[in-house]
């Protein structure tokens, strides 16, 4: 019994001076961070005023009476209290009970007698002991970290030190994977996807160590202890958590770390069938021994009953190139005059060495990830995305799908994003009408119309996008117009071609860690020097020529869709009278199909455009 009461004796003392260092290291900056500044000021007058606190302590928390009757509960974290006000969030009674124990007990001569006879405080909190702000920490040799990336190096506090320089070292030195322990994949993956934009923050280091990240406007503080729940940040909930998490990364990768191998552990955990993927294999195998001229019919099932395998052993984009197969191989069986023996080929090259990859289990997570691919594309949020109009494509499926996209060139990371609106048409009574779709109004502001959006210069807010930077139409995006550049101006780095560089892109070679994508050029040119119709493959070609004499031909494959269109650039509508224009050009295998001419501050989307009679618009701007 005496054990147990000693024990007992000795927790509350325990506690009483993790509580007395807790409130030593609750600095102004810190306070005001955690509440705010009106709050902060409110508590400091209520001292002044004479309000006092009468403690009594427990094991894990103190009760704190106040002279003026408000009780409350502290333990030594401002994550957990409790007050008899009503107030929901942090209030000046918690204030007050931390300020008000500083006061008492801001100097040695201050302490009362039981205090003083207390053990030293280096026998009674562990080395693990978060609020332990007094641990000898190497110093810095200079205090060069303390800001970065700031408008004014007047923004250095008064009297830091390197001391203080070095209280953060954690946040570069720490090991990362157990910081990220708390955090679901989903999250880091978000975050993750997040650092790819640019994002300028600005560092102020004093009693804590904020990172503001501007464009967001959101502001992290970082104690010294080396965990991300102890960080002060007004956004709530699940958004401050990874908020907390992005300002971290972001301020280890200015200060030049690459945390690529211990994110990727938690972002892409791929799981799937390695007996699928050996059966494919063995598959494909078994094709090339055989050849395509003695391959039976019934080798179409194979691929079939293999494609649901790798649907249900986790190999989405395996099940994709499968079925991509079966495609070639259809037109084969048919002596189909759309059959390529190069596609063909790419197609098996392509599938069989990433079955190969993922069957010998030697590459990284992240590369597994993108050789199996996804079923559903995630969407995540950005800040923001500042985007330029290029023009929009229509299209329709053999599958039975028809849509417009819609294309941008992003200032941010110097890409091209796109918007799609898409309806499956298979159905009698599904239609889909390109003019109708085109003139709609956009999700994001209800006055503009498809048609305007993509000849503007817009910036997006909290926008939606996914891997392959594809824009959502979900709510909470805010979209803003701004003053169009003349394309004259822009520099769209690799996007902006010659016809020399053109041509090369044509014959690249695929890349099996990435995603395939659309091939898109921006060429300057001089003139449209021939156009002209081939009956027999049903295309219309379009001789362009740059201002080095350099020449190319533009493809646009007939339809009855784009009739007015086709019988129109024949003619040569408009297209005499235009000169030192841009083209946007999709590069697709043996030809290269036009999208959209540009000039000046006008987009001519030439499936959509033309048949509205435009075509003089362009050439006069």
């Amino acid at each position: 019994m005496i054990f147990s009461e000693q024990r007992g004796v000795d927790d509350v003392s325990g506690f009483r001076e993790k509580f007395r260092n807790f409130s030593k290291f609750c600095t102004e900056d810190y306070l005001i961070r955690y509440a705010n500044k009106g709050l902060y000021k409110r508590a400091l007058k209520e001292l002044d005023n004479g309000v006092s606190v009468k403690y009594t302590w427990n094991e894990s928390s103190v009760s704190c009476q106040l002279s003026e009757g408000t009780r409350c509960t502290l333990e030594n974290t401002l994550d957990r209290w409790e007050c008899a006000c009503p107030s929901e969030h942090i209030c000046k009674h918690v204030l007050i009970a931390i300020l008000y124990d500083q006061r008492e007990h801001s100097s040695e001569g201050s302490m009362s007698a039981d205090e003083k006879h207390m053990p030293d405080k280096d026998s009674v909190i562990s080395d693990n002991d978060p609020l332990d702000v007094s641990k000898d920490v190497p110093v810095t040799d200079s205090v060069s970290n303390v800001v970065s990336n700031m408008d004014d190096p007047g923004e250095v506090p008064q009297g830091v030190s390197r001391e203080n320089d070095s209280r953060f070292r954690w946040m570069t030195e720490s090991d990362l994977t157990p910081l990220i322990k708390p955090y679901s994949s989903s999250m880091i993956e978000e975050v993750v996807f997040r650092l790819r934009y640019p994002e300028e923050i600005k560092i102020i280091e004093d009693s804590l160590l904020t990172v503001h990240l501007t464009s967001q406007h959101i502001e992290v503080s970082f104690t010294e202890e080396p965990n991300l729940a102890k960080a002060l940040c007004k956004v709530q909930q699940t958004a401050g958590r990874m908020a907390k998490l992005e300002a971290l990364l972001r301020y280890r990768v200015l200060k030049g770390l690459d945390d690529t191998d211990a994110l990727s552990g938690r972002v892409y955990e791929a799981k799937f069938s390695l007996q699928t993927v050996q059966e494919c294999r063995a598959m494909l195998a078994g094709l090339l021994k055989t050849g395509l001229a003695r391959l039976p019919e019934s080798y179409m099932a194979q691929l079939e009953t293999l494609a649901i395998a790798a649907h249900s052993g986790n190999l989405p984009d395996i099940e994709r190139s499968l079925r991509g197969l079966q495609g070639e191989l259809q037109l084969f069986f048919n002596r189909h005059v759309r059959f390529s023996m190069q596609s063909m080929l790419d197609r098996v090259s392509k599938l069989y060495l990433a079955l190969k990859v993922l069957e010998e289990e030697k590459v990284s997570a992240i590369q597994q990830s993108q050789l199996i691919g996804q079923f559903r594309s995630k969407y995540f949020t950005v800040p923001s995305l500042h985007l330029y109009g290029l023009g929009a494509d229509a299209w329709e499926t053999r599958s039975g799908f028809r849509g417009i996209t819609y294309y941008f060139y992003c200032f941010d990371d110097k890409e091209i994003y796109t918007y799609s609106d898409v309806r499956a048409v298979y159905y009698d009574d599904q239609q889909f009408s390109y003019t109708e779709h085109y003139g709609a109004f956009t999700p994001w502001l209800p006055h503009l119309t498809f048609r305007q959006l993509v000849g503007e210069e817009v910036q997006f807010h909290s926008v939606k996008v996914n891997e392959e930077r594809r824009i959502s139409s979900g709510e909470g995006a805010k979209l803003v117009i701004l003053p169009r550049t003349d394309v004259e101006s822009l520099n769209m780095d690799k996007y902006m071609q010659d016809i020399t560089s053109v041509i090369r892109e044509e014959s690249r070679s695929f890349d099996l860690f990435a995603a395939p994508k659309e091939r898109l050029a921006v060429i300057k040119v001089a003139r449209i020097v021939e156009h002209h119709f081939v009956k027999q493959t049903q295309d219309l070609m379009l001789t362009i020529e740059s201002a080095e004499g350099e020449s190319l031909i533009l493809t646009l494959p007939y339809s009855s869709d784009w009739q007015m269109m086709i019988q129109r650039l024949e003619s040569g509508y408009g297209s005499k009278s235009l000169e030192h224009f841009y083209a946007f050009v999709r590069v697709e295998p043996k030809r290269i199909s036009p999208i959209s001419f540009l000039k000046g501050q006008t987009v001519l989307s030439l499936k959509l455009d033309i048949g509205n009679g435009r075509m003089g618009r362009l050439g006069r701007a």
